[in-house]
């Protein structure tokens, strides 16, 4: 602990609130002053709030979300193998075919990525649960080490405070009998100064 800072608390060693007395003599002082302070009749907080004034996007999609109007983030149709409604028009005809190829090619993607999952996906699981397994055990590790750091420190300020308790417990008995001699010497003072005035009037 620092040397050079004061304390005026020793909450290991006073106690006082412990007494109802003193406890429910602080609680009608919080609230006496709680009832003197000022109150504001109006919340300086903006009554309405405009969010997202600079960014369009974010605008709409938030007045979507207010509205509560459904998303449509996907458009499944361009994944549907249709025909062109018109046999006769070879455009749409064209249009079908190039669809199709689209989606033949997205089908071997998506194979072929199943065919890495398949060989690396296990070993990229194991390796990632690994690394989190290691990040747990150093946050494990980390929360441990700052618990017995506050449990130390603690310690340390229960056993000083304990310490300090026993001085000013021993300063508190000798500041009392220093008070009890005072009293005794101004009573004898008293008593001999009484004696004198005593033989002064008798020699007159």
């Amino acid at each position: 602990m620092r040397s050079d800072v004061d304390i005026d608390a020793l909450p290991y060693v006073d106690r006082e609130l412990d007494n109802e007395n003193v406890k429910a003599e602080v609680e009608r002082m919080i609230e006496q002053e709680m009832r003197r302070m000022k109150k504001k009749e109006r919340s300086e907080l903006p009554t309405t709030i405009n969010l997202f004034e600079d960014n369009e996007s974010l605008k709409q999609e938030f007045d979507r979300v207010q509205q509560k109007k459904i998303l449509n983030a996907l458009d499944t149709e361009r994944y549907e193998l249709k025909g062109p409604s018109d046999e006769d028009d070879v455009e749409a005809w064209k249009a079908a075919v190039n669809n199709t190829k689209s989606q033949l090619e997205s089908q071997a993607g998506s194979m072929f990525n199943l065919e890495l999952l398949s060989k690396y996906g296990a070993n990229a699981w194991r390796v990632h649960n690994y690394q989190l397994e290691t990040y747990l055990e150093y946050i494990k590790n980390n929360t441990e080490r700052v618990r017995n750091q506050i449990l130390n420190i603690n310690k340390e300020r229960k056993m000083e405070q304990t310490q300090a308790a026993e001085t000013l417990a021993s300063l508190e008995n000798k500041w009392s009998d220093l008070i009890s001699q005072n009293l005794q010497v101004e009573i004898a003072c008293a008593a001999l100064e009484a004696e004198v005035n005593e033989l002064k009037r008798i020699k007159k």
